[in-house]
């Protein structure tokens, strides 16, 4: 199987959404005017591009064993130390009766259970904020595998049109107070619309469905999470439904001129470099980095200069430091063992 081809741009989206996340938490609940609020739509934007290169990916393996372990090897290396980071932190403020305003009293069967990236169904508390995301992630990648395993992978079109009717109907159903299954036993379907969407974006990528069936599809996924807008996700609690609307257009947008190849401009060497550091600096950012920010700026520093002097260059430096030491190195070993180990 020759390798999916590598999108320089999706990694400058990638670079885009992690730091619009990190903006946002760092200037959450804050009294500035350029508190970004806007960028709680950032984990939106991951999600698309999650859908897009999921499905590029489960197209070009050779087996449903090599797409899960592509999977782990790419995440759990990063995640693990993300987790044990974040964890090793808590202890040490809690040991040193620091009393950070942000503390928490995990233990070690929080700790465990977050590692798994499954705590959502262990009744669980996520250690950080920003893992509420990974649920999402593995569910949609459980859902993906079971569509390749039973070849229904080439239906996915009528598949993700059936699953879009269903949310909507059960929206509906759930606003009316009528009989409905719950989302939060199934967390995907507050978020497949985005995902489906980045699936369409490659379908009209790669040329396999019609440029006028491809952007119905893709109106039609704005409107299913648009109506969902109250119940899905942290958006509606900082932003408003036109905001929201605002900020999914604006990345329909980006996706639209980079499969038509008019987004090249997006690709830089900040931008790549971001990207790269996605992943880590999503997990690392916000529990540690925003309780600096608090100690900073209670000891007199301005916040602007706690935020993008201190907190967005130390974040940025962990996350490289955790991606080249952790997760090139480390993916590439447990990748090797674990293809040994099942053959």
């Amino acid at each position: 199987m020759q390798p999916p081809k590598r999108y320089l741009e999706l990694d400058a989206l990638r670079g885009m959404a992690a730091m619009f996340v990190v903006l946002y938490h760092f200037t959450l609940g804050q009294d500035v005017w350029w508190r970004f609020n806007l960028g709680v739509t950032g984990v939106d934007l991951f999600f698309i591009i999650s859908g897009f290169v999921i499905f590029m990916s489960i197209n070009n393996v050779a087996s449903g064993t090599g797409f899960v372990i592509n999977r782990i090897c790419r995440l759990y290396p990063t995640y693990w130390v993300c987790v044990s980071i974040t964890f090793g932190v808590m202890v040490l403020l809690r040991l040193i009766h620091f009393g950070a305003a942000h503390d928490s009293h995990a233990g070690p069967i929080n700790y465990l259970a977050n590692l798994t990236m499954f705590q959502y169904y262990l009744g669980i508390k996520d250690l950080d904020i920003p893992y509420w995301t990974m649920i999402v992630e593995m569910l949609f990648y459980i859902v993906i595998l079971i569509l390749y395993s039973t070849k229904l992978l080439k239906h996915i079109i009528i598949i993700g049109c059936f699953v879009n009717v269903f949310i909507i109907l059960n929206g509906l159903c759930l606003i009316l107070h009528w009989p409905h299954i719950n989302p939060k036993y199934f967390p995907l379907f507050n978020h497949f619309a985005l995902f489906f969407s980045g699936i369409t974006f490659y379908k009209l990528a790669t040329g396999s469905i019609s440029r006028i069936k491809g952007y119905i599809l893709l109106l039609f996924c704005i409107f299913i999470q648009c109506s969902i807008f109250l119940f899905a996700g942290p958006a509606h609690e900082h932003i408003s439904w036109y905001q929201y609307i605002a900020m999914l257009l604006f990345y329909f947008l980006l996706f639209t001129l980079f499969i038509n190849g008019w987004l090249k401009f997006i690709v830089s060497k900040p931008g790549l470099f971001l990207g790269k550091i996605s992943f880590a600096l999503y997990l690392i950012h916000s529990y540690i980095f925003v309780g600096i920010i608090g100690v900073l700026t209670k000891h007199g520093m301005p916040f602007g200069v706690a935020v993008f002097l201190v907190a967005v260059p130390g974040a940025i430096v962990l996350a490289w430091l955790v991606t080249v030491y952790i997760e090139r190195p480390l993916g590439k070993k447990l990748k090797a063992v674990l293809h040994k180990q099942i053959g």
